[in-house]
């Protein structure tokens, strides 16, 4: 999946929607890969790279993910939240 984000300046305090634009890749070849590894070849790839065969399975929301990209600050490189009352009594 490849995604291109276009910022918006601040206006008053308030953000802009940013608009991105998601293209969906094909990972079914990749998934098969990842299926023919044999059992010591996919403990040697996890050692050396994590759980990397496993983010081919997760499903991408791609709607959550625009709502969290509101939210996200390059400079930061963090989630910024504006809220004024976090606890209120």
């Amino acid at each position: 999946m490849r995604s291109e984000i276009e910022e918006n300046s601040k206006l008053g305090g308030l953000r802009k929607k940013i608009h991105i634009r998601v293209i969906k890749n094909n990972l079914t070849g990749l998934r098969d890969l990842g299926q023919k590894l044999r059992p010591i070849q996919r403990r040697a790839f996890r050692k050396r790279y994590g759980n990397l065969l496993g983010l081919l399975e997760v499903e991408v929301q791609i709607p959550a993910v625009t709502a969290l990209a509101q939210y996200y600050d390059p400079p930061l490189r963090c989630f910024t939240f504006k809220i004024s009352n976090w606890c209120q009594h």
